[in-house]
């Protein structure tokens, strides 16, 4: 990614990992825009927010897991529908224009913001 300084792909990198390790997701929301604000394309800022957001995840779960928290049995329901839907979105995200990216993106972090201040 050839905007991109090495101090920006590290923030991205170290901010992703915090927000995932403490929420078990989320690093995502601030890796993008961090990304983007390198110039680069929004569809190649999201796609490797998704893989780093993959091996993040990994460690997130094995600390989980070493704690207790990890749930084997709700993993086993909610796994072949969120397979499902990351290969639908990986498909769409060839036929979204970038502007129209941006902005759905933009929307749930409103919304799923907004959701968790007024509950």
């Amino acid at each position: 990614m050839s905007g991109l300084s090495k101090t920006r792909i590290a923030a991205a990198g170290f901010t992703g990992g915090v927000l995932n390790g403490l929420f078990g997701s989320g690093g995502g929301a601030v890796a993008v825009p961090i990304l983007e604000g390198g110039g680069e394309d929004a569809k190649r800022c999201h796609a490797l927010s998704a893989a780093i957001m993959f091996f993040l995840s990994l460690v997130s779960v094995f600390g989980n897991a070493v704690l207790g928290h990890f749930p084997l049995d709700t993993v086993k329901e909610l796994l072949p529908a969120g397979i499902a839907g990351a290969a639908a979105g990986a498909l769409l995200l060839r036929r979204v224009n970038n502007d129209i990216l941006r902005r759905i993106f933009g929307a749930l972090l409103i919304f799923s913001g907004g959701r968790i201040l007024l509950r």
